[in-house]
C-alpha cells in the first residue's frame, strides 16, 4: 500500500491487457490523500494465471483475498473497464466491505454480438500472438488525434498489451463474455461514480448512462474527448474528478 498510514483505503483495478503501471499518471496526487492499493488481476502484470478464475466474481474474489492479506475491512474501489467489471462483482459479493465505488469505461452486460466478437479477437490472438493484437486495441482505446499527438505513451501501453500471456488474455475475455450484472445494480447501495468518455469507441457513454440509472446513489460524468483510457488520455481531469468523488465519499460520515 502506498500513502499515509491512517488514510482511507482505495484499490485501483486496470483494464484487460494492462495491469498496475496503468495507474502511475494518478499514483503521486491520490497518495496524498488516500492508502492506495495497486492489483495485478489474475494472468496480468506480476500475477500469474490461475486456471481455476473464470468468472468475474472470481477475480473480485482475488482481490478480496489481496485486502484480506492486507488486513484491510473496507475499501473503496476504481475500476476501468475490465477493473470495473470486477469491482461491479466484489460490491455485488460484498457489500459490507465497499465503501464507495467508481466505474470507468465500462459496462455491465455483455450482448451476444458483442461476445461474437471477443470470440473473434481471441482467435486472432490464439493464431497470431499477442503483438498482432496491439494496433486494433490501440485503435480502439485511444482516438486518432490522441494516438498521433502521444506516440511514446502508446508505445508504454502497447508494452503491456503485448506482454500479456495468451491464457490471461483468454480467462479474461471468457469472463468479460458472461458479464450480466445490469439487472443486479440496484442492489449497490456504495456512492458510485459512473465515469464516461465522450469518444469511447469501447464502452459508450450510452452503457455509461444505462449502469447510472440502474445504481440507487451513483453520479455520471462525462471525460469530453476521452476515448476508453481516460486516466491516460486525460490523466489531470480523471485523477481530479475521481479523486474529488473518493474525498467526498470516503470523508463523509454518512458513506454507507
Amino acid at each position: 500500500m502506498h500513502g499515509p498510514d491512517d488514510a482511507p483505503v482505495v484499490v485501483l483495478l486496470h483494464p484487460l491487457v494492462t495491469h498496475s503501471a496503468l495507474w502511475l499518471p494518478q499514483l503521486p496526487a491520490w497518495t496524498t490523500r488516500f492508502q492506495v492499493v495497486c492489483v495485478d488481476l489474475p494472468g496480468h502484470g506480476h500475477s500469474p494465471v490461475l486456471p481455476d478464475v473464470t468468472t468475474l466474481s472470481q477475480y473480485a474474489a482475488e482481490v478480496r483475498h489481496v485486502l484480506d492479506a492486507l488486513g484491510v475491512d473496507r475499501a473503496a474501489l476504481v475500476g476501468l473497464s475490465l477493473g470495473g467489471m470486477v469491482a461491479q462483482a466484489f460490491a455485488l459479493a460484498w457489500p459490507e466491505r465497499t465503501q464507495a465505488l467508481v466505474l470507468a469505461h465500462t459496462s455491465a452486460r455483455t450482448e451476444s454480438t458483442i461476445r461474437d466478437l471477443w470470440s473473434s479477437r481471441l482467435q486472432q490472438a490464439a493464431d497470431e500472438g499477442m503483438a498482432a493484437q496491439v494496433p486494433a486495441i490501440l485503435g480502439r482505446w485511444f482516438p486518432p488525434d490522441f494516438a498521433a499527438s502521444a506516440p511514446m505513451t502508446l508505445q508504454w501501453v502497447a508494452e503491456q498489451i503485448a506482454s500479456t500471456p495468451f491464457d490471461g488474455y483468454a480467462a479474461a475475455i471468457g469472463a468479460i463474455q458472461r458479464l450480466d450484472h445490469l439487472d443486479q445494480l440496484h442492489g449497490i447501495t456504495a456512492p458510485t461514480l459512473v465515469v464516461a468518455g465522450e469518444r469511447d469507441a469501447a464502452a459508450s457513454p450510452a452503457l455509461a448512462r444505462l449502469m447510472s440509472d440502474r445504481l440507487p446513489h451513483a453520479t455520471l460524468t462525462m471525460l469530453p474527448g476521452a476515448g476508453h483510457i481516460g486516466n491516460v488520455q486525460l490523466p489531470l481531469a480523471f485523477t481530479e474528478t475521481v479523486g474529488a468523488f473518493l474525498v467526498q465519499s470516503l470523508d463523509s460520515p454518512a458513506s454507507p
